[in-house]
């Protein structure tokens, strides 16, 4: 059986952030995700267009993976260096009210749910969500590599 564990995690995330896009279950991004920057220590807003569904998977994988899971948890995970100037840098937390909003969303999706004073933890759904996403990454891993596994 493939799980999250046995898949690179660059690979899983973006395979994921599609089939996330795709659901009915997962309403579309906030119309303030469009200007938003993910953080304090970020200069501007993120690139990506689909950049939202790519952090959500991202979150569920690190629900799966850590839960329980509280959001300063999280937004420690999203965390970095901000420049001060001349000086040092200083870490700062990640945004919150994004991983708030996508946890919400997840929850709502059935995909998370809460555990009373200890954060969100995976469903039944949420796990079968990733681990089929990662059987899907692993035969395009075995087929992009059918020529190295020969010998």
């Amino acid at each position: 059986m493939v799980n999250v564990y046995d898949v690179p995690p660059g690979r899983l995330i973006e395979r994921a952030a599609k089939k996330l896009q795709e659901m009915d279950e997962i309403p579309p991004p906030p119309e303030w995700s469009k200007f938003v920057k993910t953080a304090v220590h970020k200069q501007r807003a993120p690139i990506n267009k689909d950049w939202w569904y790519y952090r959500m998977a991202s979150v569920l994988r690190k629900v799966y993976v850590g839960g329980p899971i509280g959001i300063a948890r999280l937004r420690a995970e999203y965390s970095g260096k901000r420049d001060r100037g001349s000086k040092p840098y200083h870490a700062r937390a990640g945004g919150g009210a994004i991983v708030r909003r996508i946890m919400q969303d997840l929850e709502k999706a059935g995909f998370i749910a809460t555990v009373e004073k200890r954060g969100r933890v995976i469903t039944p759904k949420g796990q079968k969500f990733l681990d089929n996403t990662a059987y899907e990454v692993y035969k395009e891993l075995v087929e992009e590599n059918k020529e190295l596994l020969k010998y």
